[in-house]
């Protein structure tokens, strides 16, 4: 079977924990306590902090330039080098080589579904510790709840988020007008979309009604959307390490049916797993609907010519207990082979990268929602949504996510083979060629030995 890089690189992860002692403990290195501003003060000379990181491009850009502001404010005291790993599976494998070297580097920025891998390797220093150690630096909550939710383990914080996305749903109102839909359809649930996408490939030629990135983050959400998790127990959350997928619950194979019926009926335009090309499809006027990341607004409004709207990702389950689970990454600070100083001034790097100013200049430059709430009463953020509809709507969508445990979303090493050995079944069916109950079934099987595999591996 062919294996992404995600999985490729979550292979390498595992049996670096295999190899490393990881303990599934977040050891501070420093006596089991988190280093506050005194451990910086007590420093003798500039201390140096190393930051990984994954972003290419007008992100790398954006970074770099708060970087640069940081090393400015702190000049003699903390100087940080961001230092370009390549792109995100690419990073946790050479993360993993160097936990084996004890070369980890002070600050990782790393993915979300690295998550439960780093809180597994016991690196790391609890966001919420550090937090707690050092007063006045960065309030948890101000955090945006979905994004601490995803971040967190046991009800603490590992990480602080930093570039953030979520899901939505992408509506060109010229087709739905077309089609004889009104300008007020309610677009809230599932059922709705998938009425409207049936009804505009029905009366307009050759027109999609939907198109979406063939890749399991979909499946995925899809499950959150219909309120139950994707793991047991409790997407690994609140006890112990999650155990298994779960595929085939009655919520989700109504949710999931639902889209793959679009597909197999011809109402949805399979693209691939690239989400570039589910936008050209979306510009092109194909597609009178999609679900992709708000990370997709900058380039849906550079290349649209006709009225579109973005909303927030369809429900399938009850508004209280459903929503959409984050993407994008976030801040870890290492613990093992780094001085108190070192760990501290880490800290104050990744409080200055979630600050309001800093996620207010960050978003602007590349699209990510900014994960700090007090950033919505900045005059220039108020400007920036008052002109942009689209990214108030990602705003309104990220205040709104309900913290539960759904939303969550699954929390295991196991989560990067998962999703490339869910993949294959699941596009098996949506292309009509295995039966979607036996290709749910296929998926799961194959999800859960990958977990087992894990856990194996990992000791739990």
């Amino acid at each position: 079977m062919r294996r992404s890089a995600s999985a490729v690189a979550a292979l390498v992860a595992l049996a670096a924990l295999s190899g490393c002692g990881g303990n599934g403990k977040n050891d501070t290195g420093v006596s089991g306590q988190a280093p506050g501003p005194e451990a910086l003060k007590a420093a003798k000379g500039p201390v140096t902090v190393t930051l990984w990181h994954g972003l290419g491009d007008t992100n790398a850009v954006a970074l770099q330039k708060l970087v640069d502001r940081f090393n400015a404010q702190h000049r003699g005291k903390i100087e940080v080098k961001a230092v370009y790993q390549g792109q995100y599976p690419d990073v946790l494998a050479k993360y993993t080589a160097a936990i084996r070297d004890k070369s980890t580097p002070s600050l990782l920025l790393s993915y979300d579904i690295s998550t439960g891998f780093l809180h597994d390797a016991g690196q790391t220093v609890p966001a919420q510790d550090l937090a707690e150690a050092n007063p006045g630096t960065l309030s948890l909550d101000d955090i945006r709840p979905a994004a601490r939710n995803y971040y967190s383990a046991q009800g603490k914080l590992m990480a602080v988020p930093f570039n953030t996305s979520m899901p939505m749903l992408y509506v060109n109102d010229d087709l739905l007008k077309k089609a004889g839909l009104p300008a007020n359809t309610p677009l809230n649930t599932l059922d709705q979309v998938v009425a409207a996408a049936k009804t505009v490939h029905r009366k307009v030629p050759k027109a999609g009604g939907l198109v979406q990135p063939f890749d399991t983050w979909w499946i995925e959400q899809l499950t959150a959307a219909a309120g139950v998790p994707y793991c047991g127990p409790d997407n690994g959350r609140k006890g112990g390490a999650a155990s298994s997928v779960k595929l085939t619950s009655p919520q989700q194979r109504k949710a999931i049916g639902a889209v793959s019926d679009l597909y197999t009926s011809g109402a949805g335009l399979d693209t691939g797993e690239d989400g570039s090309n589910a936008v050209t499809a979306f510009q092109q006027g194909k597609v009178a609907m999609m679900f992709n990341s708000s990370g997709a607004a900058g380039k849906v409004k550079e290349g649209a010519d006709f009225r579109y709207r973005a909303l927030p990702y369809p429900l399938s389950g009850p508004a209280a207990t459903s929503g959409p689970v984050v993407g994008g990454a976030a801040l870890w600070v290492n613990g093992p082979g780094h001085s108190a100083a070192e760990q501290a001034a880490s800290w104050q790097v990744a409080a200055f990268l979630a600050s309001p100013a800093s996620q207010e200049e960050f978003s602007r430059a590349t699209g990510y929602a900014p994960i700090n709430k007090k950033v919505d009463a900045l005059p220039g953020q108020q400007k920036t949504l008052a002109a942009r509809p689209d990214l108030k709507a990602v705003i309104d969508q990220f205040n709104k996510t309900p913290a539960t445990t759904a939303a969550a979303g699954c929390l295991t090493g196991a989560m990067p083979t998962v999703r490339a050995d869910v993949l294959g079944p699941i596009q098996s069916a949506f292309a009509g060629k295995t039966p979607l109950d036996t290709a749910l079934k296929a998926a799961e099987s194959a999800a859960n030995r990958d977990i087992d595999r894990y856990r194996e591996q990992a000791g739990q």
